[in-house]
């Protein structure tokens, strides 16, 4: 992992930060609502059937979804609130021998999250850092293949920088604690995670957009085989604004992650593009 390392190092050292807003208020904003198309590869799908994750436990080779991304998002000049929902879900279809067709999810997201940043530090109204708090929910619409659907309460604490629409946006260091629901016993699990977001205006109507975190996990209240050791997920962008609300998107996505009862990990690459709408709303 030296390299995601020396990724992060650099990013933090980049120029170019913004406020977050530039006037306090409650602001409505559709981060992207939309469709992606693309194709994936994923690696050692066999050994993740079981998996509640859907990035690993599928061999599809193409994308098809549909995503929602919004977010309430509260600023203040000493804090800032923000909760958020994210949809999304994509099926495709594998054809086999006549009457053996069949249907299978390539994406099924359901996230709710609330945040909270507390504004410590101020740097020269360029940037603003202090501890944070982060709950979410996370689960899926259905089951799909021989996995559990998925059921999970999430919990951060730790330090987080925020932005405007430029440089480094987000960057976090925080103590991770989840408590799983996925199977009849729940279990509750600790980790450590990083993660960064930098975005850079190529010219007016182009950006390109690199996310990145890092979840390594510490404890387990019991044994389950499925459980990650260790989660990398990545994607950049090329964004193009071609009207005021409107964007289309390629991009490339990576993940990776190794389960308890396997030595090798499974990882899912793909190439695509988005088309959607995007809006910020200051509602007061």
């Amino acid at each position: 992992m030296s390299k995601f390392w020396l990724l992060i190092g650099g990013g933090v050292l980049l120029p170019s930060l913004a406020m977050a807003y530039e006037t306090p208020g409650l602001y409505a904003n559709f981060k992207r609502v939309g469709f992606d198309l693309g194709t994936s590869k994923v690696s050692n799908y066999q050994d993740y059937e079981n998996s509640p994750n859907i990035e690993l436990n599928q061999n599809t080779q193409g994308v098809l979804k549909g995503v929602f991304d919004f977010a309430f998002e509260y600023e203040q000049p000493q804090y800032r609130w923000d909760n958020a929902v994210y949809a999304e879900y994509g099926k495709s279809k594998i054809y086999g021998n006549p009457g053996r067709d069949k249907y299978v999810e390539n994406a099924d997201t359901l996230r709710l999250t609330s945040e909270y940043v507390y504004k410590l530090w101020h740097y020269s109204n360029q940037a603003d850092m202090g501890p944070f708090a982060n709950v979410s929910y996370n689960t899926e619409f259905t089951s799909d293949s021989n996995a559990r659907r998925l059921k999970l309460s999430r919990g951060m604490q730790g330090i987080k920088l925020i932005t405007g629409t430029s440089g480094i946006t987000d960057f976090h260091l925080a103590a991770v604690e989840e408590l799983d629901f996925t199977y009849p016993q729940s279990e509750r699990k600790t980790a450590w995670q990083i993660g960064f977001t930098y975005k850079y205006q190529l010219a007016e109507r182009y950006r390109f957009e690199l996310e990145s975190y890092y979840r390594d996990y510490l404890s387990y209240s019991r044994y389950e085989g499925t459980d990650f050791r260790y989660e990398f997920f990545a994607i950049a962008k090329l964004n193009y604004q071609f009207s005021e609300q409107f964007f289309v998107e390629p991009y490339v996505s990576y993940f990776r992650a190794e389960d308890r009862e396997h030595n090798q990990a499974g990882s899912n690459v793909v190439f695509g593009v988005a088309v959607a709408f995007s809006d910020v709303i200051k509602m007061f």
